[in-house]
């Protein structure tokens, strides 16, 4: 049957992109169903990633996709600021997802744009995935859903459960001589960003891009606040793309498996809850979904006890991290700004990136344990 396939990936960001790639190495019929007309970055994003994220994707760092090479600069309510000096990547996140359908294509994948997925149904009796989308049906021994936050994927298929959602508002912002533009920018403070942080993004000395993540509180008002508060920085620049997207913060999914379906990126969670980082996360997730459903289907096996291998093989690395990052964030989601200052005063450049990525996080609880305050209100609740 020419519609049958292997493995079917609905959506084509980071996280189905790397699914597809890894599907179709590991040798599956593969298919690739995106409802957009183009793929590229539809869903707003400040497009940074560390160094590694490339290595795990398996993607050279070629002129077209690296736009800058940053360092980090963590600001506290007060600017204090905290220098992290690993340097990192801002991204055309466009090219870096076409370069992972350019290596799934190699491989032998197939794809299909303005092809929306109107529903994913199982055939209990014929043990395969029916995906019925605007213009037909197609079959598949296993679907990944990759298909963004309000998953049709995860719907259809009775997955009702969704991570914390953060709203986030992104202005790209042009015209200004951006100060230090090889670093990104990070403040925390709930002045500007209540349970979450603003961030700026130099893209060169002209382009910046310039966002907020907040939680309870009217996303577009506290960016603006933010801009007009650095307005000897960003006032009178231009802006040229405003968008906003909900980023899921809140951890993994409980259940993101079903018999014949694996469902990775933003609806099951994938994503580093402190940060809202969610490229590597994700494309890891890819790669793993990828694997592991070729394989299942190339044995005739989509039950959803062989898919769990995914579960596994993610929550080794990747899911204890998302745990730790979640614990920290909400640890200090309750802090005001003038305890987040006197952490400030304590935290190495290490420590923000073991708290936020969710490393070591005991080594710094640890190390809080000898603050009075601090050990109070966060390492107890940390360790």
């Amino acid at each position: 049957m020419s519609n049958l396939y292997d493995v079917i990936i609905v959506g084509a960001g980071p996280a189905g992109a790397a699914a597809a790639k890894s599907a179709a190495k590991n040798g599956a019929k593969t298919l690739i169903l995106e409802k957009y007309p183009t793929i590229q970055a539809n869903k707003p994003c400040g497009e940074a990633v560390g160094s590694k994220a490339l290595e795990t994707a398996g993607i050279s760092p070629k002129s077209d996709i690296i736009v800058n090479v940053a360092y980090a600069q963590v600001y506290s309510p007060s600017l204090k600021r905290i220098d992290i000096k690993d340097k990192g990547y801002l991204i055309n996140k466009s090219r870096f997802i076409q370069e992972l359908v350019i290596h799934a294509v190699d491989y032998g994948c197939n794809v299909k744009v303005r092809e929306e997925v109107k529903e994913v149904n199982y055939d209990q009796n014929e043990k395969l995935m029916k995906v019925k989308t605007v213009h037909g049906e197609y079959l598949a021994k296993v679907v990944i859903g990759a298909d963004g936050y309000a998953s049709v994927t995860a719907k259809s298929l009775g997955i009702n459960e969704k991570p914390e959602p953060i709203p986030t508002v992104q202005y790209i912002m042009v015209g200004k001589n951006f100060r230090d533009v090889d670093a990104v920018r990070f403040y925390v403070a709930n002045k500007w960003a209540p349970k979450g942080y603003a961030w700026i993004f130099p893209k060169n000395e002209k382009m910046a891009e310039v966002g907020v993540g907040v939680r309870g509180a009217p996303a577009k008002i506290f960016l603006d606040k933010f801009i007009n508060d650095f307005k000897y920085e960003l006032g009178g620049a231009e802006v040229i793309d405003y968008r906003g997207a909900p980023v899921p913060i809140g951890g993994l999914i409980e259940e993101n498996i079903v018999d014949g379906a694996i469902i990775i990126g933003d609806p099951a969670g994938t994503v580093i809850p402190l940060t809202g980082a969610g490229i590597h996360s994700s494309v890891a997730a890819g790669l793993i979904a990828g694997e592991v459903a070729a394989k299942a289907a190339l044995e005739n096996n989509n039950s959803k006890q062989r898919l769990m291998e995914f579960r596994i093989k993610y929550d080794e690395y990747w899911g204890s991290r998302i745990r730790k990052s979640l614990k920290v964030m909400r640890v200090l989601e309750s802090l005001p700004d003038e305890m987040l200052d006197e952490l400030a005063d304590v935290l190495s450049d290490q420590d923000i990136l073991d708290l936020a990525n969710g490393l070591d996080i005991k080594r710094v609880a640890l190390k809080l344990l000898s603050h009075p305050r601090l050990a109070f209100s966060i390492a107890k609740s940390l360790l």
